[in-house]
């Protein structure tokens, strides 16, 4: 009996053993089993990397060659065609201004340089010349503006003017009489140089300028003066030699 059991007990302690290894077994086969699907995955990764890299160096040398591909069929810009004329036909010149030669040849070329057409250079030296025109024009204008004021209050003044008025012009010719006895005017010389400053200046139509001379002419005048010789010239002459602007403009 007792050999039986221990034949029945070694039976058993040698199955769980055999059941034990066969366990062991299996989960070793499992962990291995494990290990090299998780170094197949690693593969495949790796595998996948290279191919990527591949494709992106491949896509890389594709779009270089299409941005060299383009930039050799790139087409040239065009340089516009010139509006301005091979030579420029004569300008009209604005009324009231003059072109001379050297500055009609200067405004061509700067015409030329601007590539404006036959047109609008013209346009251009129309707009120059009216505003040159008026800039000249103007000061030209003030001044005749102001020597017509200027005769108004000569002839408005009540000392040299309205009935004293000619008696006024003939006072202050006799500054203009050349003689030894004369200071002021020594000769025909000095008489027609100051009576053309007066005339360009305009200062001899200036009220205050009048009645200076027609002070002066007084003096001269008068029996025992500087000069003691009398006017023989008439109204009209007088006022001619005197004011010849003013002659024109009354």
């Amino acid at each position: 009996m007792a050999d039986e059991q221990t034949a029945t007990t070694s039976n058993d302690q040698t199955a769980q053993t055999t059941s034990a290894q066969a366990t062991e077994t299996k989960q070793n086969a499992t962990a291995q089993s494990n290990i090299l699907a998780e170094a197949e995955v690693k593969t495949e990764e790796a595998s996948a990397k290279t191919e990527d890299a591949a494709q992106k160096t491949e896509d890389g040398k594709a779009e270089a060659k299409t941005e060299e591909k383009t930039g050799e069929k790139k087409p040239e810009e065009k340089k516009p065609e010139p509006r301005a004329p091979e030579e420029y036909a004569e300008f009209k010149v604005p009324e009231g201004t003059t072109l001379d030669e050297q500055t009609g040849t200067e405004f061509k070329g700067l015409a030329k340089e601007l590539d404006l057409t036959q047109e609008q250079a013209q346009k251009l030296l129309d707009f120059g010349g009216d505003k040159l025109r008026a800039q000249i024009e103007a000061p030209y204008k003030l001044w005749a503006e102001t020597q017509a004021k200027w005769q108004a209050e000569v002839k408005a003044d009540p000392e040299i003017g309205g009935t004293k008025f000619e008696q006024s012009i003939k006072d202050a010719a006799q500054v203009f009489a050349p003689g030894e006895s004369n200071p002021f005017v020594k000769d025909a010389a000095e008489a027609k140089a100051l009576r053309e400053a007066l005339n360009m200046t305009g200062a001899g139509n200036n009220p205050a300028i009048v009645k200076l001379f027609v002070k002066m002419g007084k003096v001269l005048a008068e029996p025992g003066s500087l000069s003691g010789g009398p006017v023989k010239d008439s109204q009209g002459t007088l006022l001619a030699k005197m004011y010849p602007t003013m002659n024109e403009t009354t």
